[in-house]
């Protein structure tokens, strides 16, 4: 029984095919005046003589057919929307088109002359049914035949099957329709004409507005119709539209618009992508905030929306961390891991101030100044002084011992050391230092009229160490001992000395704060 069935299927098909392919023939072949295309570079063709070919622009319902040129050969064949772009030789004369399922149309010859630079056009009737021209009542209306979307009339050569068809024009609020019979009583040599007529649909309209949140795109028949709002009018029935963004998925919306109405739709809003951040941090809690004001818990893993993050990190006695930059991508999770850096409180490289009481003989306030580069560090300071000498007593070197007055001195010095610093804990640290020292001595007469002695200089060399204490962040407290011995003095230093307490050099010790940045 299947074997019979299969047999009678067969045979049916055959004497379809064989029928088919004794209707396929050309119902028209023309020469398309203002057509450039076969004469135009990038579209032009050369035969193999080297000589411009002509073109042929065929027009069928399907596809899948093979030519012969005869002789003369062809040139070239492409594919192209509605059409077939088959290049001759100039003088081509006949033409064989084969197609598996509708069989061979021998010898077509070519009704007029075929010239190397020109476009044809040649329509080929299957035999399956007929070509038709649609046009509309309304210009510009767009043309639907059997719920196929043909775009905008009027729509020529469009080839439809043998049977019923339903044709439709619409524009704006005017729309028609239309049953078109196809038969084979249609004349095969040209073109079947239809025209719908169309009239006023306006109390069957209703104004829609649609909106969506974060101006997403809006798609209506697959048409980009609005950017977070778009309003229209439709006619009354169910539509849908579709929301879309970049880096999002796109969402769909049905609606019922009813006539004569205000029709106000929310559309859902497309899903953005998102991927997932999770940063480790050394040491753990460290306080995040999210670009720039948004508290983030690092030790969790985070879902966020595809783009781009800004990550700051705080944390007691580390170094504060901005700019770190992550990209999270869709259904990816971005890892990082950031070792902050514990604060110096001991800075290796720093400028700085401070100032101190300097305890000596002929002591006083000292203002400082320096700077640290890897550890290496250069000071100078100035020590304005506030102690007052005892009575210095002056008389005539000339064999008399006259006296001639009697004077009290301040001591200030100008001292440059250098030294290298070491950390002795995080907050600890001491500098080993060995400098240079200018004392001088400022005189003041206490007895008598004249002043001996003032401005009287010693030089020193001076080895000490300076201790530094940080409370805080740049801040130091600092003691700095230190012992100086002379290697020069002036001859009104040196008369001083002898005839005083007074000494140049010594033991000192410093007591201040620095201010580091």
């Amino acid at each position: 029984m299947r074997k019979r069935l299969f047999a009678l299927t067969f045979f049916c098909l055959t004497v379809a095919m064989q029928t088919w392919a004794q209707g396929m023939k050309v119902v028209e072949f023309k020469l398309l005046e203002n057509d450039l295309t076969a004469n135009t570079r990038g579209t032009e063709k050369m035969d193999q003589n080297g000589e411009r070919a002509a073109l042929i622009k065929i027009q069928t319902p399907e596809r899948g057919f093979t030519f012969d040129g005869g002789s003369l050969g062809i040139v070239a064949t492409e594919e192209h929307a509605g059409e077939i772009w088959l290049y001759v030789p100039r003088r081509a004369q006949k033409l064989i088109v084969q197609h598996p399922a509708f069989g061979v149309m021998r010898d077509f010859y070519y009704p007029i002359p075929v010239s190397g630079g020109r476009t044809y056009e040649m329509l080929i009737d299957i035999g399956t049914g007929r070509y038709t021209n649609i046009t509309s009542q309304v210009a510009g209306s767009t043309i639907y035949v059997d719920g196929e979307n043909l775009g905008t009339g009027p729509i020529y050569n469009k080839y439809l099957n043998f049977g019923k068809h339903k044709v439709e024009a619409k524009k704006d609020r005017y729309e028609g329709e239309i049953e078109v019979w196809i038969t084979t009583d249609d004349d095969s040599k040209q073109n079947k004409s239809v025209n719908v007529e169309q009239r006023d649909m306006s109390d069957h309209f209703g104004d829609v507005t649609v909106t969506v949140e974060n101006k997403a795109d809006i798609f209506f028949e697959g048409k980009n119709v609005g950017n977070g709002i778009w309003q229209t009018q439709l006619r009354e029935g169910t539509y849908v539209v579709e929301t879309q963004k970049a880096d999002c998925d796109p969402e769909k919306t049905s609606f019922t618009v009813v006539a004569q109405k205000q029709n106000r739709i929310q559309a859902a809003p497309p899903t953005m992508h998102t991927g997932r951040l999770s940063v480790y941090t050394r040491p753990r809690n460290a306080q995040a905030l999210l670009n720039g004001s948004e508290p983030i818990d690092l030790t969790e893993t985070h879902t966020l929306p595809v783009g781009t993050y800004q990550l700051s990190l705080t944390r007691k006695g580390y170094v504060p961390m901005s700019g770190l930059e992550y990209t999270v991508r869709h259904n990816e999770t971005t890892r990082d891991t950031v070792t902050m850096e514990r604060v110096k409180y001991v800075k290796p490289q720093s400028f700085y101030f401070g100032a101190g009481y300097t305890a000596r003989q002929l002591g006083g306030i000292t203002a400082l100044a320096g700077a640290t580069y890897k550890n290496f560090d250069l000071q100078a300071s100035y020590t304005f002084g506030l102690g007052k000498s005892d009575l210095v007593n002056w008389y005539s070197t000339d064999g008399n011992d006259t006296y001639l007055s009697s004077m009290s001195y301040k001591r200030s010095t100008l001292a440059v050391k250098a030294g290298y610093q070491f950390e002795l804990t995080e907050r600890l640290g001491i500098t080993p230092q060995l400098g240079y020292e200018m004392e001088r001595l400022s005189g003041t007469v206490e007895k008598g009229t004249n002043e001996y002695g003032d401005g009287a200089t010693a030089n020193c060399i001076s080895i000490g160490a300076k201790l530094v204490f940080a409370p805080i962040e740049r801040f130091y407290a600092f003691f700095n001992p230190a012992f100086s011995v002379a290697v020069s003095k002036d001859d009104n230093f040196t008369r001083i000395v002898d005839n005083s307490d007074i000494s140049a050099g010594g033991f000192m010790a410093t007591l201040g704060v620095i201010f580091n940045f």
